[in-house]
């Protein structure tokens, strides 16, 4: 894998980087929960394309609670560094080898020769869902597909999911790599190869003419 640590996530650098690529917080437009072809999969290549002419900012509009979940992050990363009694690094993207697809994590931990070992997946959600999340103890649906495509982009063998809420008890979930992480990883194959198709029929059309 590839890591940018100087690209500040949300950055204008960050999402040029981002533009035109795939990456695992929208892998569920690729492949469901279940392991399924997902029906937006057609629809995310015409997201692609365009975000290759124009990163689409807008798709980050948040609400009141994911809003308030970035306030939170820096105290929730904070709380998982007590909790682990390790050092957390933040990044800003990270591809692949191939520098084609690729993932924000929320942070990665390094092993005692300093290599890259594990990365962290952070929700601050609502009271109600951070309460299901404890009822269900485990990975959230909407969460399973990023945790797994962080896992099939960096090549790392888990991934830590923290649920934090102030005031209460975090949840903490440790993602090993399984079978799912290797159906993701083969969808994304597939899928890439279908992009490449696409972007090879549309894009000579939406180029305007050079200027002589």
């Amino acid at each position: 894998m590839k890591v940018y640590r100087k690209i500040r996530q949300g950055s204008d650098e960050w999402f040029a980087a981002r533009a035109g690529r795939p990456t695992a917080s929208k892998f569920g437009k690729i492949i469901t929960p279940k392991g399924k072809l997902s029906a937006q999969s057609e629809e995310y290549l015409d997201y692609l394309i365009g975000a290759s002419f124009m990163p689409e900012r807008e798709d980050f509009g948040g609400t009141r609670w994911t809003d308030r979940g970035n306030e939170l992050e820096p105290e929730a990363r904070e709380a998982f560094q007590n909790l682990i009694g390790r050092e957390v690094h933040e990044v800003g993207f990270v591809t692949r080898d191939d520098n084609v697809v690729g993932c924000s994590p929320d942070g990665l931990l390094k092993d005692a020769n300093g290599e890259w070992e594990e990365g962290l997946e952070i929700k601050c959600k609502s009271p109600g869902v951070h309460a299901g999340i404890f009822r269900s103890g485990k990975l959230p649906d909407d969460v399973k597909v990023q945790v797994h495509g962080c896992l099939a982009v960096t090549g790392l063998p888990r991934w830590h999911f923290f649920s934090f809420l102030p005031g209460v008890n975090p949840f903490h979930l440790v993602v090993e790599r399984d079978e799912f992480t290797d159906k993701v990883s083969a969808a994304l194959d597939e899928f890439l190869i279908r992009y490449a198709e696409v972007r090879k029929q549309v894009i000579p059309k939406l180029q305007l003419p050079k200027s002589p």
